[in-house]
């Protein structure tokens, strides 16, 4: 009997040290996954430098909106601003102002005219409205940007939504960061980005783990991307929250019955 009891002792022991060390290193390995770029030294005083990917201006597309402002040191004439251009539109809760890119890829501006401006970069599309306006105004200085530059944040974000960005120069970080962040249920290590070119979807997805992201031909956001952060297995099973505890602790408790029945076997 007491030869039975003390093997019991024994691997019981035996058990619920293996369960520990699985508890232990499943939330290490839990946790890993939640850090951005893993792979950046974490001792203080060492610099890590990686090349970012370069950027390219955006192009204007027919359907896009132009922010356009025009003005002048003559203070007799008034300018082209924000406030007097076309029809506002409604983009979520924020309203756009601008004018619109048709179908033939022309913009109609009051005094102006009509001008191409498809295919162009907005640093282009502003001198070709320069040009135009040193017809009616002295030394003038245009500023030009695409009002309608929007990209969708959905999936495990704070605040998933359509986003209308300010400037044309954004990352996915700071896409990531107007929806709030991911949630701790977001899988950072396989980030999904679609983008539209040439009347086809592109589906590639991303690693925010690594520093491998900033040399990424998808780390700036192009206008009408969508940005989609899968959840983790186990959240996406249950709806509504992580599980991964109650695994744990489930399989901690099918362990003691495990050793309980052995203690009964060898009581005998």
């Amino acid at each position: 009997m007491r030869s039975s009891l003390t093997k019991y002792v024994l691997s019981s022991g035996i058990i619920t040290l293996l369960a520990i060390v699985i508890f232990s290193t499943s939330a290490c390995n839990s946790a890993k996954q939640v850090a951005y770029f893993q792979n950046v030294p974490d001792s203080t005083g060492v610099e890590m430098k990686v090349k970012n990917t370069p950027y390219e201006e955006p192009l204007i597309h027919s359907g896009d909106v132009l922010s356009i402002e025009v003005t002048t040191i003559d203070a007799t004439i008034e300018g082209i601003t924000t406030a007097n251009q076309g029809k506002p539109g409604e983009e979520g809760n924020q309203e756009i102002k601008g004018y619109a890119v048709d179908k033939n890829g022309y913009v109609e501006i009051p005094i102006f005219g009509r001008l191409k401006v498809d295919g162009l970069t907005t640093s282009e599309a502003k001198e070709v409205i320069r040009k135009s306006a040193l017809k009616y105004y002295k030394d003038p200085m245009v500023n030009v940007r695409i009002a309608n530059y929007v990209v969708s944040v959905l999936g495990a974000v704070k605040r998933p939504g359509r986003y209308i960005l300010a400037t044309e120069k954004v990352n996915i970080l700071d896409a990531i960061a107007l929806a709030g962040d991911l949630d701790i249920t977001g899988k950072r290590y396989n980030v999904m980005v679609i983008r539209e070119e040439n009347g086809e979807s592109t589906f590639t997805r991303v690693n925010l783990n690594s520093t491998d992201i900033f040399q990424s031909e998808y780390f700036y956001i192009q206008s009408g991307d969508k940005i989609y952060v899968e959840p983790l297995k186990t959240v996406a099973r249950s709806g509504t929250r992580d599980q991964t505890g109650d695994r744990y602790l489930s399989l901690f408790l099918s362990l003691v019955s495990v050793s309980i029945a052995i203690y009964s076997i060898f009581s005998r």
